[in-house]
């Protein structure tokens, strides 16, 4: 048992086991879309302004949040609503 619990943390998940950032099972752009739908879940969800180590954490160590962010932004074009920087978050 512990050497899959070693083996799951090696691969980029959470100390429960149960939550893979990594997600290295999915194509490149699935990947990237799950990370945005997550950064995008946390940003809206928050009732403060989310820090960049905060979203770290549930995306991929090799993902860059900027991108993310500029993607989402993108997306988010001609909605109602936008992402801003404010308070640190």
């Amino acid at each position: 048992m512990a050497e899959a619990t070693r083996a799951r943390r090696a691969k980029g998940r959470s100390d429960d086991g149960l939550f893979d950032r990594e997600l290295d099972h999915l194509p490149p752009e699935a990947r990237w879309r799950e990370w945005m739908n997550r950064v995008e879940a946390t940003i809206f969800a928050g009732s403060e302004p989310v820090n960049r180590e905060t979203l770290a954490r549930i995306v991929g160590k090799t993902c860059s949040i900027d991108l993310l962010i500029d993607d989402i932004r993108e997306d988010l074009r001609g909605r109602p609503y936008d992402l801003i920087a404010v308070a640190g978050g």
